[in-house]
């Protein structure tokens, strides 16, 4: 999930480029919503999948609808929301979050999404 913060200049630029491309799906919405918040959806099901020692979903098709296990989708929602909130502290104001702390934050969602953490999120959580 690393991979989706903008931890260093190059990633800053993919994340320019990420947030041009939804700016521009905002204004052509398409029947089956977002391609890129579906992608982003689909990765995270998977992450959150092999965390709790489920099977991850082979097809990508499949990726792209609600897993199965009911833990397995409620923690992706929450992952996916967490990841788009760290990369916009990232973005917005890189003097309060560096990459080292976005790191260490990624690390203990991770934990908490996993087998190990929690059942549920807090109420209200995604």
């Amino acid at each position: 999930m690393e991979e989706l913060l903008p931890l260093d200049d190059d990633r800053r630029e993919e994340y320019a480029l990420w947030s041009a491309v939804v700016a521009w799906e905002r204004r052509r919405p398409s029947q089956d919503g977002s391609p890129v918040w579906n992608d982003q959806r689909a990765l995270c099901r998977q992450c959150v999948a092999v965390l709790r020692g489920q099977e991850p979903v082979r097809d990508p098709d499949a990726a792209l609808r609600p897993h199965p296990h009911p833990q397995v989708e409620l923690w992706a929602g929450v992952l996916h929301t967490f990841v788009d909130g760290l990369a916009a502290q990232l973005v917005n104001t890189p003097h309060r979050l560096g990459p080292g702390g976005a790191r260490a934050a990624a690390r203990a969602a991770r934990g908490r999404a996993g087998p190990g953490g929690v059942t549920q999120p807090s109420r209200g959580a995604v």
